[in-house]
């Protein structure tokens, strides 16, 4: 039997029972116990089930509105990593604004069941995720779309965006280094990645080990903008001293 054909299968058994322990699916298939850990990971980065102590869930259905697919992100492990460690900054009752990106939808995913904070995202696949089953007030930001990114961008989102205070934003970019500060490959957009780092109290950077020391197309803004970086152990360390010396809190995850 294929990893396919065995995942589909175990998706039909708990479409069925909707709730299974670990342990009975592992006796229901000729393989290990890894395997089928393997396998319930899979289903939960897909949306379909979630996993509790020796047990496994069927997730509700929801309309997919994501173009991040669980199979083509790149550093999926790193992203949730700095997803988990992003979302245990957030405090109740706090504002908090995603942009869009595969890394801040991890933040999205991770994001504390308990905490009443308000979202202002402009990601269909971040107020997506935040619907299922997190505590959040969601405040999506109009304007125009990027089809390609599921996002909003333009004079419509930056106005709305002008009536909010903001505790918290994180920000997914494309680069970041001591000597080119954050840049990003989307020159349109750059209006409202700015807007959005005026608006925040605390700006927090969210990019993996590939991100640093990187400099992409259109610069963004300097350090001096930006008060913490959340990266993974990969990263180049000289680099990070580099940043580190401008006076940027780094979180290494």
């Amino acid at each position: 039997m294929s990893a396919e054909e065995r995942r589909s299968q175990i998706e039909a058994l708990l479409r069925e029972h909707k709730e299974l322990d670990v342990s009975y699916i592992v006796n229901s298939f000729d393989v290990s116990s890894v395997t089928i850990r393997n396998d319930l990971i899979y289903l939960e980065r897909n949306g379909i089930v979630e996993r509790k102590f020796g047990k496994v869930v069927l997730k509700m259905d929801f309309p997919s509105f994501s173009i991040f697919d669980p199979h083509t992100i790149k550093e999926l492990d790193a992203k949730e990593k700095i997803g988990k460690h992003a979302a245990r900054l957030i405090n109740d009752n706090e504002s908090i604004l995603l942009y869009t990106g595969s890394t801040t939808l991890q933040i999205a995913r991770f994001f504390p069941k308990d905490k009443h904070a308000i979202v202002v995202t402009n990601s269909l696949s971040i107020a997506n995720e935040l619907r299922k089953e997190s505590l959040a007030k969601i405040i999506f930001l109009g304007g125009n779309l990027n089809i390609e990114t599921g996002s909003t961008y333009g004079i419509g989102a930056i106005k709305q965006l002008e009536y909010y205070n903001i505790d918290k934003l994180f920000l997914a970019v494309d680069g970041i280094s001591a000597s080119g500060g954050i840049t990003n490959d989307q020159p349109f957009e750059t209006d409202i990645n700015n807007a959005m780092i005026n608006k925040a109290k605390e700006v927090i950077v969210v990019a993996d080990h590939t991100k640093i020391g990187v400099d992409r197309f259109v610069k963004l803004q300097s350090l001096d903008k930006v008060d913490r970086l959340i990266t993974t152990s990969k990263a180049d360390a000289e680099e990070l001293k580099r940043i580190s010396a401008l006076g940027v809190k780094i979180d290494i995850v």
